[in-house]
């Protein structure tokens, strides 16, 4: 087998495994934190948890 082969047939057994793994980092630095601001729960946490901090954060509240 030439070397040439088994880059190709790496490339062939892992991109698919690399897409996976992009969409799943996306999807979970991403889409998950902005679906969890969309809760009003959490909107509750965090506004209860801003103005418990000892320093202002320019641009909040």
């Amino acid at each position: 087998m030439t070397e040439e082969a088994t880059k190709e047939s790496f490339l062939k057994k892992h991109g698919k495994l690399g897409a996976i793994l992009g969409a799943a980092w996306i999807g979970l630095n991403i889409v998950l934190p902005l679906a969890l601001l969309r809760i009003p729960a959490v909107q509750k946490y965090l506004v209860a948890f801003e103005e418990k901090l000892p320093f202002d954060i320019p641009g909040i509240g």
